[in-house]
């Protein structure tokens, strides 16, 4: 038995392999487990892990066919026999303490997860990645409002969305806590699915410590299935949403989340318009553009567009607005020469003239109705015209390949009425 079982999914991943190994036999924690569950690779990936294997008996290797990322992550837990399990992709390294640090914290703090900061590895630099607080330890009320929250999604428009990644190699999650909850990664779930295992197990959890420390190197792979075109891409985020959707529901936070699951699914749908249409897809533009209309045709996507509610925003821009109102007054004043006295007593003035002052409410009140109004009706009237648009294009496609087989037609006629006078 183990302090820790670290479990590695590989698929394909020759090419970064050997650098994240070292960096994990490299601890300075040395009581931990390595499970490597080669997911039916077709490069060299097995054949480097089984030589590492043979370098150091803390390596367990386990093949499979190819079953996916969640699938192969169960494996590894069914398997690991650690105190604390930690989550590490193949293309990723990780600092020497990582593992000392965390357990230190884990333990100290007697929580149930542990979370560190991390290093975004680009092409030529390393950003690094932090929660946007100050406390090392959340209790259930902070772990909803600070964490849970910012994975589910933002409550409003950039850039007040404090984004939280939703990645399982940043965490060391208690064993004992995961049977007892029965956490584990959802099998067919090809996409997001350790964020489906975070807010799950982030659920459940009374409190969680995190370390201020940037322990993970998160690399940009150009070639991983977040930076290529993804076949069934709307139907697996369906999937991630509905079951968010359903653990906020069953904890008796929808009211609270509502906002940022709209939010949320909107952003969907434009990232998979967005990934029908870009050059790695292989299928004809007609095609392309039915898979768009399906996706605008979403009835969700709809329903969330009209339930979607600007918040703090609206608020802020309302707050700076009136601050300026007020420099500009203040200026003005000061220009005119009146002094402080002077301002108090127009202001006591205001405040005694109740009529004029609900007036002017109710007349701002009416135009942002009429604005909201016309707001909705551009947006029917838009998704209209996009709508035709789309079938124009569909139709033109057909009316070519009409065209082309009357042509065709009309040539092997011409072909045969020459060979019959011959």
């Amino acid at each position: 038995m183990s302090l820790v079982s670290i479990i590695i999914p590989i698929y394909n991943v020759q090419k970064y392999l050997s650098r994240c190994l070292d960096s994990l036999l490299a601890q300075t924690l040395k009581d931990i487990e390595i499970i490597l569950i080669n997911d039916g690779s077709r490069d060299n990936s097995l054949t480097i892990c089984e030589a590492y294997a043979e370098k150091d008996k803390r390596i367990i290797v386990i093949d499979q066919i190819n079953q996916g990322v969640s699938v192969a992550r169960n494996t590894g837990i069914a398997k690991a026999t650690g105190e604390y399990i930690g989550f590490v992709d193949p293309d990723d390294w990780l600092e020497p303490n990582m593992y000392e640090l965390m357990v230190n914290k884990i333990k100290e703090s007697d929580c149930p997860i542990c979370f560190c900061n991390y290093y975004k590895d680009e092409k030529n630099n390393s950003v690094p990645k932090d929660f946007k607080i100050e406390k090392d330890l959340l209790d259930k009320e902070e772990i909803t409002d600070v964490i849970i929250s910012n994975m589910v999604g933002a409550d409003d428009i950039m850039p007040h969305y404090n984004f939280v990644m939703g990645c399982v190699w940043r965490g060391l999650y208690k064993k004992s806590f995961m049977d007892e909850y029965g956490l584990d990664f959802e099998p067919g779930v090809n996409i997001m699915e350790d964020l489906v295992f975070n807010i799950r197990a982030l659920l459940k959890a009374d409190k969680l410590c995190i370390v201020p420390d940037h322990l993970y190197h998160y690399v940009q792979n150009p070639t991983s299935i977040l930076h290529s075109y993804k076949k069934n891409m709307w139907e697996d985020q369906m999937r991630v949403h509905e079951l968010l959707e359903q653990y906020i529901i069953e904890a008796g936070l929808e009211e609270k989340m509502r906002n940022r699951l709209d939010m949320r699914y909107v952003g969907m749908a434009f990232s998979a318009i967005y990934n029908e249409v870009q050059a790695k897809n292989k299928e004809d533009m007609r095609n392309k553009m039915i898979k768009v209309k399906e996706i605008c045709a979403d009835e969700k996507f709809k329903m969330s567009l009209e339930r979607i509610r600007p918040i703090r925003g609206s608020e802020a821009s309302g707050k700076e607005e009136e601050i300026s109102e007020k420099k500009v007054v203040n200026k003005r004043n000061s220009k005119k020469g009146i002094n402080k006295k002077e301002i108090i007593k127009r202001e006591v003035i205001k405040k005694e003239m109740p009529k004029r002052e609900i007036t002017k409410k109710e007349v701002k009140k009416k135009e942002s109705n009429k604005k909201e109004t016309t707001k909705k009706e551009i947006n029917k009237e838009t998704q209209r015209r996009f709508i035709q648009i789309i079938n124009r294009k569909i139709d033109k496609e057909e009316n070519k390949k009409e065209l082309a087989a009357q042509d065709t037609t009309a040539r092997r006629l011409s072909v045969k009425k020459k060979s019959v006078i011959k």
